[in-house]
């Protein structure tokens, strides 16, 4: 099993993925957890975890390398993402 599998047990999801959480509980062994809105007014709004995904991949796409696929293996391509992550924080705390 990789690393980060043992690590991630919850995975947040928004409505349109309820009633599938015996699905993922069975297949995964993760527990899925729905973000409710927390408005009921119809438009944009920020649910709480869908914003931390979302900030995350705006950061990413600042790098050309992962603006497409490039990567041949997932391998080389998570890497990359790792690679990404670290450099952004290194920077937060120079």
């Amino acid at each position: 099993m990789r690393y980060w599998t043992e690590r991630n047990k919850t995975v947040f999801a928004d409505s349109a993925y309820q009633g599938q959480g015996e699905e993922v509980e069975n297949k995964l062994g993760w527990s899925l957890s729905i973000v409710e809105r927390e408005d009921e007014d119809s438009g944009f709004s920020v649910d709480p975890k869908r914003w931390i995904v979302e900030r995350t991949f705006s950061w990413l796409g600042g790098w050309r390398r992962l603006t497409r696929d490039y990567e041949r293996k997932t391998d080389s391509s998570e890497t990359m993402v790792r690679a990404a992550l670290l450099k952004i924080a290194l920077n937060r705390l120079a």
